[in-house]
């Protein structure tokens, strides 16, 4: 992809408050992030194609990419919550607790999603912030990983070292920080299913007693028109 690539006009790879940086920066590393904000969605908009060439590649290269991205998202996201639902049921056995409700068991798991996610956010936000405490304070780091997490990606703030560490971590935060919000999206997904079952149970249940009220009540009736029935022929 870096061969391919190299006819991307890069702008401003990378960049902080609008402060450009000047050195052509162009290598395998910058053309693997380039990659990475294409098909996570977030788009920074640090490097952009400037040929017709370049703009085909990102056209081509875009939707298989993101359906492969979003493909790797549900697995791993769909694996977390089943072994959170696991490790709930688990402790509820050993606990010697009674079968939860499919509805509790399902908030619990988007209560504990939230908190990955909230997690990782600060922490990551605070080792932004105290590695380089001068430029980058403890909002300014948590709105970088927040507007990053969301796919919003307005651009305005992003790293500016171009070293394959602080690549690979920024790699890590999409391949990490991004299955968290997708396990939070399953979850809420989750949780909206077992209130829809819910429901249609609650629903049947009371269809089921509304017809059986309704029964009973033909039941009466026509054994009330049966007596009188009965005491007109004795009449008679």
């Amino acid at each position: 992809l870096h061969v391919v690539m190299k006819d991307l006009y890069y702008m401003r790879c990378f960049k902080t408050d609008n402060i450009e940086t000047d050195a052509n920066m162009w290598n395998f590393w910058t053309s693997f992030d380039f990659v990475s904000t294409i098909v996570s969605t977030i788009g920074y908009g640090g490097m952009a194609p400037r040929t017709e060439t370049g703009k085909l590649f990102v056209i081509i290269y875009t939707i298989p990419g993101m359906l492969l991205m979003m493909s790797y998202l549900n697995i791993f996201s769909t694996c977390i919550l089943i072994v959170l639902r696991q490790i709930i049921k688990t402790i509820r056995k050993l606990s010697n607790l009674k079968r939860m409700p499919d509805v509790v068991e399902q908030m619990i798991v988007l209560w504990v999603s939230l908190l990955f996610l909230c997690s990782y956010l600060l922490v990551m936000a605070t080792l932004m912030h105290l590695q380089n405490k001068e430029n980058d304070s403890f909002p300014q780091s948590l709105y970088f990983y927040v507007i990053t997490m969301t796919t919003v990606g307005f651009g305005d703030i992003t790293l500016i070292d171009h070293s394959y560490l602080a690549l690979i971590r920024v790699l890590f935060v999409f391949c990490v920080g991004l299955v968290l919000v997708s396990l939070v999206f399953n979850a809420i997904r989750e949780l909206a299913a077992a209130y829809q079952r819910r429901l249609v149970e609650v629903s049947q249940r009371i269809a089921m007693k509304t017809l059986a009220v309704a029964k009973q009540h033909r039941l009466k009736h026509s054994n009330a028109i049966d007596s009188g029935e009965e005491k007109l022929m004795g009449v008679d």
